[in-house]
């Protein structure tokens, strides 16, 4: 009777210690999307799915919904940054003249050209819901901006000088909705 009393005990140990020494959830899955500043600044994109059965499909629906959340950052900085080109002295008259449906548009065009340089960094799998983490560096957003033909390069120039300070908004605003 004390051997499985003992034996008891020991498979009660063994059963706990296994369950609690599988891969701990990484950081990025509860901090959740946003513009964080590390060693570069960087928009990052946290995309979820559960109750998909098919690995493939899983992960194809994590990845789009991380790159989505990107996408949703992106418009938000670059619609800044096109309000603050139409409001300097810089934006040629007939693009002042056209105003907001001209910042929407170009913001839109700015934000699709740029998506291809958004990175599937990581992916985390719990059993129940798989997470993917997209990113998108600061540098390489400078670096698309060359390539939008449809920006007149005034506007690249801009862009390029101050992303920096449309990134810094956007992360002081999440920091403030995040207390």
């Amino acid at each position: 009777m004390k051997k499985l009393s003992l034996l008891s005990v020991l498979l009660g140990i063994v059963m706990l210690v296994g369950c609690a020494s599988g891969p701990k959830k990484p950081d990025w899955v509860l901090k959740g999307s946003g513009a964080f500043k590390g060693e570069k600044k960087t928009l990052y994109g946290v995309g979820l799915v559960e109750n998909i059965k098919s690995e493939a499909l899983r992960r194809t629906t994590a990845d789009n919904r991380a790159i989505a959340e990107v996408s949703r950052q992106l418009s938000t900085v670059s619609t800044s940054l096109m309000r603050d080109y139409m409001s300097s002295a810089s934006a040629m008259e007939s693009e002042k003249s056209s105003g907001e449906q001209y910042v929407e548009n170009t913001a839109k065009t700015f934000t699709s050209n740029t998506m291809s340089g958004v990175k599937i960094i990581d992916r985390y799998d719990d059993g129940k819901v798989m997470y993917a983490l997209a990113a998108l560096d600061l540098d390489d957003l400078k670096t698309m901006a060359d390539k939008v033909q449809e920006l007149s390069q005034q506007m690249r120039d801009y862009i390029k000088a101050n992303a920096e300070n449309a990134f810094d908004k956007l992360s002081a605003e999440e920091e403030k909705h995040a207390k």
